[in-house]
């Protein structure tokens, strides 16, 4: 009877470990989709100038920043109790890091409605506000196709969303010379910075969904991806 119960007992401590990981895989899915929802709704805040809005992104980083310190801890918690090896300990430190970018794209959103806010709202030329939008668009996506590369554990994401990101890139470069260039100058140097510091921070935001995409190739395969070079 001693035989037999031993490996069952041991079979069920791996059946609990395994329902711990994906749990924590899933809340921090969860984590992510609450980010990504913030960003949508600062993208409205900013091309509809809505004041009240980009408030809404600002209060609702406290609901971030609790789920992202609860999620930390818990995945500090399971390396303590478990005292994981190999690829269950590389899972639980990346994802540590995964949390990170998640989280810091949230502040990243709301140090743009701050900026909205700073500035009463924006008035902005049609072409600035058209390249913008855009960007936004990109930007969303890609976190968006981050967060699905988390929930599928595609081991791939590291290599392709990397590639992805050259569109945000593009556009970046394309808004800033929107905002200082010929093609539809912000005459408002104040303006022109805040401006400048939301395209820098939406481009971030989209590094971040990249770097998620690394840790997710590095958990399955045990390297991270070599970003591709043109």
């Amino acid at each position: 009877m001693t035989t037999s119960s031993t490996p069952t007992s041991h079979q069920d401590i791996r059946v609990q470990f395994d329902a711990d990981l994906d749990a924590l895989r899933q809340d921090t899915v969860r984590l992510g989709a609450l980010v990504l929802e913030h960003t949508k709704r600062l993208s409205d805040a900013v091309l509809e100038n809505r004041l009240d809005l980009a408030q809404q992104v600002v209060d609702g980083d406290r609901e971030i920043d609790e789920l992202y310190t609860k999620l930390e801890r818990t995945a500090f918690m399971i390396i303590a109790r478990q005292q994981p090896v190999a690829g269950d300990l590389r899972f639980l430190i990346s994802m540590t890091r995964i949390l990170y970018e998640l989280e810091r794209s949230g502040d990243l959103a709301v140090n743009c409605a701050k900026g909205l806010l700073r500035h009463d709202g924006y008035e902005l030329p049609s072409s600035v506000a058209g390249v913008l939008a855009r960007l936004f668009t990109a930007t969303t996506e890609i976190f968006g196709k981050g967060l699905d590369a988390l929930a599928d554990m595609d081991a791939t994401s590291g290599v392709w969303l990397d590639r992805e990101d050259d569109v945000v890139d593009d556009l970046t470069g394309e808004f800033y010379a929107h905002i200082v260039g010929e093609r539809g100058r912000v005459d408002d140097v104040d303006l022109a910075v805040e401006l400048s510091r939301t395209g820098r921070y939406l481009e971030r935001i989209a590094d971040h969904a990249v770097n998620v995409g690394e840790h997710i190739t590095f958990i399955e395969t045990g390297s991270f991806p070599n970003r591709h070079e043109d």
